[in-house]
């Protein structure tokens, strides 16, 4: 073992790629990450760090003022849900449970719920229903609520972002959905789990709204700020950048100060800070789920104590291509981490984002009529500028190269070694039960991954629970939270059921099937409304006008 930490310890090779010194992409995974670099650009926060000479140990980009948003209250979906009178009994009648803890079910079981706690799982007829709300839920299933470990909500900031970049006029406000429909929309998925993995004040902001009860929505935690080096991939607007040793103990400090859950560290964190950043995380207790820098070898930073791999991608997205391509490597780095705990985020969705963000499929395998968000439709479009631009990009087109076929042999990797695998998509935005959701990460898991519906739903459920800490959800059993997803099918006979939702239970809260529909409709409303166009009107010289 000690001859293997010596190799180990080594600074990564870089794959064998030219990049330009200023990129358009400043390498970025896709068009969603590359907007948030575009338009506010490297000096659109009063805390940018200096475009030249000696860079600054740590700097703290991220934007401080709130926005009204994360103050208002319900408005826009208090109507949606039915909600229990305090001590009321809540009895789902006739379900077949599936409690996720172990691989039995329960055909014919009642669930009891008051206050939110789930008191009872028992055979249906013993329950006494005086005065309780009853859901016949004679032929449909009954599962904890589902997870989406790796997401980025659109908030107001992203809407400052859109905002720039579209140049019509278009305000922040124009662009924001409420908070609380916007968060809906994961609960209409039967989402009621969700980590936000690029963090900022705003979103502090709305994780603690969502803790009062101030709106309703999922269980939510949030990712410090990206922790990068200089040039950073993401705009400062979202990113702390470290240059040193001393940086990076500033920025494990910083995450535990400043209320984030978790830290995350990013692509172009340098060696020798993320060496001292990973020594202060120990010493203080936290966590890091995040990408693994280039400067530093898989290995390494599992040995150093990252638990937490914000893509399956990342055990091979920075190596040469012949590493890439090595079945053999991929089953020992997926050892490893089964051997040292880890937990990986599957991500497979942005997967395919990256291989039709190069070119390498087309828009028709990547659909987008569904996809709620406009902002996302416009980003995605074929002229757009992002997607020009990523195909003049040789670093783009070296990491997304068969991006898809890599992912799926990690994944399958680290199945078959059994390691901790949990639900991510990184999309910015929820689109209920859609393409690009969460939905679709279970439908790869099961049918190209070879995992059994049972595994992947452990890996939304039960797996995210744990990767959160949370030991009060992700099973249906007394004393949990009553995180509840009411399913027309059997997801145990065709994982695709898991979109076929009746109802969601959220605390003392119920979503039916009619209030999701009645949700769905207004959000797509509101995003109708917003000032987008068709289509971008951009060339590719102006794309890279504006990269310039």
């Amino acid at each position: 073992m000690k001859e293997t930490i010596v190799i180990m310890t080594q600074t990564r090779s870089q794959p064998d790629y030219t990049c330009a010194p200023a990129t358009f992409t400043g390498g970025c995974c896709c068009p969603f990450h590359m907007a948030w670099v575009l338009p506010m650009g490297m000096g659109a926060s009063p805390h940018a760090p200096p475009t030249s000479g000696p860079k600054p140990s740590f700097t703290d980009g991220t934007l401080k003022d709130l926005s009204s948003f994360a103050s208002r209250d319900d408005a826009a979906t208090r109507d949606l849900y039915d909600v229990l009178e305090p001590g009321q009994l809540l009895v789902i009648r006739g379900a077949t449970v599936i409690p996720m803890h172990g691989e039995r079910l329960l055909p014919a079981h009642d669930v009891l719920v008051r206050d939110g706690r789930i008191v009872a799982v028992e055979p249906t007829g013993r329950a006494r229903a005086e005065g309780a709300r009853v859901i016949d839920a004679t032929g449909l299933a009954l599962l904890p609520g589902f997870a989406d470990v790796h997401t980025h909500p659109s908030i107001h900031s992203s809407g400052q972002m859109w905002a720039s970049l579209l140049g019509n006029g278009a305000t922040a406000d124009d662009l924001t959905l409420p908070y609380d429909l916007l968060m809906f929309l994961y609960l209409a998925g039967g989402i009621t789990r969700i980590q936000v993995m690029a963090g900022t004040p705003e979103y502090l902001a709305l994780r603690d709204a969502l803790r009062r009860g101030q709106f309703r929505g999922p269980q939510l935690r949030v990712a410090s700020p990206v922790i990068d080096g200089y040039p950073a991939v993401w705009a400062p607007t979202i990113t702390w950048q470290v240059s040193d040793a001393e940086g990076g103990r500033t920025a494990a400090r910083r995450v535990r100060e400043s209320g984030y859950d978790f830290a995350k560290p990013y692509t172009r964190l340098p060696y020798e800070a993320y060496v001292a950043f990973s020594a202060e995380c120990n010493a203080l207790g936290v966590e890091r789920t995040g990408h693994i820098p280039a400067a530093v070898r898989v290995e390494e930073a599992l040995f150093r104590g990252q638990r937490g791999i914000a893509h399956a991608f990342e055990l091979f997205y920075n190596d040469p291509h012949e590493s890439r391509a090595n079945l053999e490597l991929l089953s020992r780095r997926a050892k490893l981490c089964a051997e040292m705990g880890v937990t990986v985020q599957t991500t497979f969705c942005v997967s395919r984002a990256f291989e039709y963000d190069i070119g390498q499929i087309g828009p028709a395998d990547y659909p987008l009529d569904d996809v709620l968000d406009p902002v996302t439709r416009w980003l995605m479009h074929p002229d757009s500028p992002f997607l020009k631009a990523f195909g003049q990009d040789p670093q783009m087109q070296y990491q997304g190269r068969d991006c898809i076929q890599h992912t799926l042999n990690m994944l399958r990797a680290l199945h078959a070694e059994g390691v901790q695998l949990v639900t991510g998509t990184d999309i910015p935005n929820a689109n209920a039960s859609g393409r690009h959701s969460m939905h679709d990460e279970l439908d790869v898991l099961v049918e190209q991954v070879g995992m059994s519906p049972f595994d992947a739903l452990r890996a939304a459920t039960v797996n995210a629970a744990a990767h959160m800490g949370d030991a009060e959800s992700g099973t249906i059993e007394p004393g949990q939270r009553a995180e509840l997803v009411l399913l027309r099918g059997d997801p145990l006979a065709d994982i695709s059921a898991t979109r076929q939702i009746e109802c969601v239970v959220v605390g003392n809260a119920l979503l039916t099937r009619q209030s999701i529909e009645r949700g769905v409709a207004r959000a797509r409303s509101l995003y109708d409304a917003m000032p987008i166009p068709e289509r971008p009107l951009h060339t590719r010289n102006d794309a890279e006008s504006a990269g310039r």
